[in-house]
């Protein structure tokens, strides 16, 4: 096996978390811990993502990228108001994305309104996408505001669905709906994130409608409040048992990466 983790968080066990913070770590996430979950499952790299909890602080990131090397991406989260020159410097370490984690926050941005039009202009601009993390019934109020952007989105953990299966899920049937921008993008990953997601037919529906091409699988360790119910190998084993396609998998397991996060090696 061959291929990139696309979703995890590394962290140190004293780190400043903004005011408001739903999550504190009781532990570290160390870099070096999840390289060995890499190396003990045959992978090669993959891409860091910046936790909620550290908000635009992405010192650790950066240091976590320059220490890991060329088989490495990171996904940044900062404030649109800011300048470009941040993102700019975030670019030259590895950033090749931002994140807006929107769960349980009760105002959505608006893309055609400052800062955020802003903000996804100097993401065109530098070529990067943007990753979003909101509960799947509330995606039809945004994703296709975002995608009119003509801006690269990547959903987090298969949209968060919200139940009732994928014909039935309205936040879901957006997702399905907008399979045929190439823009869009979706992360299999974390079912633990949202109960119906256990439900293998979601990434089954995922696979028929967008493909593998534009499919990419995350472990999402450490698993942040799920620390101890789950390991390396089970999220693996998801993957398998929702892709049993030998070809798929490894479409979504290397190739897509590759083209998505620009890896290399």
């Amino acid at each position: 096996m061959s291929g990139f983790d696309c979703h995890v968080h590394v962290f140190s066990a004293d780190s400043p978390v903004v005011s408001g913070a739903r999550y504190r770590p009781a532990q570290a996430a160390p870099l070096d811990a999840w390289q060995r979950n890499l190396r003990e499952n045959r992978l090669r790299g993959g891409v860091i993502v910046q936790v909620s909890f550290l908000g635009y602080d992405n010192s650790q990131l950066v240091e976590a990228l320059r220490q890991a090397g060329e088989n490495y991406r990171g996904i940044a989260m900062a404030d649109p108001a800011g300048p470009v020159e941040d993102l700019e410097a975030l670019a030259e370490a590895g950033v090749v994305g931002l994140r807006w984690n929107l769960v349980q926050n009760p105002n959505l941005p608006d893309p055609k309104a400052e800062p955020w039009k802003s903000q996804i202009a100097q993401m065109k601009a530098l070529g990067w996408h943007l990753q979003i993390q909101l509960e799947g019934p509330r995606l039809p109020a945004l994703l296709p505001a975002l995608l009119e952007t003509g801006l690269t989105v990547v959903v987090d953990h298969l949209g968060l669905p919200a139940g009732n299966g994928p014909a039935e899920d309205e936040g879901f049937r957006t997702l399905l709906d907008a399979a045929a921008e190439e823009r869009l993008w979706v992360k299999l990953s974390a079912p633990y994130r949202s109960q119906a997601a256990a439900d293998a037919g979601y990434a089954k529906a995922l696979l028929e409608a967008i493909g593998p091409e534009r499919l990419v699988w995350g472990s999402d360790w450490p698993w942040t409040r799920f620390e101890d119910r789950h390991d390396y190998a089970q999220t693996l084993g998801w993957l398998a048992e929702w892709v049993p396609d030998d070809a798929a998998r490894h479409q979504i397991l290397d190739l897509s990466p590759r083209r998505l996060y620009g890896f290399k090696g």
